[in-house]
């Protein structure tokens, strides 16, 4: 565990800086630690009966990931990572499963046994296309996945985004389908979520953007019931899509370099509770 101080910066500052901000302390999130960020964290160890020495420590960030757990979102994009390295105040996992009918990440199965070795609360995401069927979706992303009833294991998650093609003219001709073909697509996202819950035992989460979401899906508002996963990269906390009130997780970077993670690019996360609610999740 690296204890932060005035002058540090990275990854992990941004992380700190993230969970003092969602609680409630005024605290600029870039990545560097400087006099405010300083003063956050003395303002947080005093209301927690801590020193109030404004260095992020192991009691000071032992209280900020239970208070604020974070974790992260992986896919074959972001190579091999380094586990037995990985910061301590990632907690929990999302990683690609599979996208469309056939499609399977090929490090899923590399990663799943680093991350539950390493005991962390995980995970896994389908992303959707339109061009397939729910059912041959939903059996793809199924068959990657022996329980989702296993201890730590947390509920599928869908992702509804816009679409990419092989190049600018066919993402185009996808992300029109879904203008021309509203309600067969809204059909294919209901269907999938069903099957996905009969065969689990879980309500899936939902990942999507407010953008996106009122792009293509707006006065849709039926999929409430479903935790929101929310990519938003700003300092202040995500507008919220039609039909939700609320966030589960907010996926605040998509380009963060943290400890075991080379290279940057990485997609952080954020829960909207404490770690307590994220294990009842």
């Amino acid at each position: 565990m690296n204890t932060l101080s005035n002058g540090s910066s990275g990854g992990e500052v941004t992380m700190l800086q993230r969970a003092l901000s969602l609680l409630g302390y005024n605290c600029t999130v870039d990545g560097s630690f400087g006099p405010g960020t300083q003063a956050a964290v003395e303002q947080f160890q005093t209301a927690q009966g801590f020193t109030a020495d404004g260095v992020a420590g192991p009691t000071t960030w032992g209280a900020l990931d239970n208070l604020a757990p974070q974790g992260m979102d992986i896919s074959h994009n972001n190579g091999t990572i380094g586990w037995s390295s990985l910061s301590p105040h990632i907690q929990f996992v999302y990683s690609k499963y599979s996208q469309g009918a056939t499609y399977k990440d090929p490090m899923f199965s590399t990663n799943l046994p680093s991350i539950k070795q390493k005991g962390l609360l995980y995970g896994g995401y389908h992303f959707l296309t339109f061009q397939d069927s729910a059912q041959d979706q939903a059996d793809n992303f199924l068959a990657c996945w022996p329980s989702f009833s296993d201890p730590g294991a947390l509920p599928p998650a869908l992702d509804v985004e816009w679409q990419v093609g092989s190049d600018d003219a066919e993402t185009n001709q996808l992300n029109a389908y879904i203008t021309n073909n509203k309600n067969t697509c809204v059909q294919i996202i209901t269907d999938w979520l069903s099957i996905v819950t009969a065969q689990t035992g879980r309500t899936p989460v939902i990942y999507t953007a407010k953008g996106f979401w009122s792009e293509y899906f707006s006065g849709i508002t039926q999929f409430g019931n479903n935790p929101l996963w929310i990519p938003a990269y700003q300092q202040q906390p995500p507008g919220l899509p039609q039909g939700w009130t609320k966030y589960a997780i907010w996926q605040y970077s998509e380009n963060l370099a943290i400890p075991g993670v080379s290279g940057g690019g990485l997609d952080v996360d954020i829960f909207n509770g404490d770690f307590a609610a994220l294990k009842s999740l």
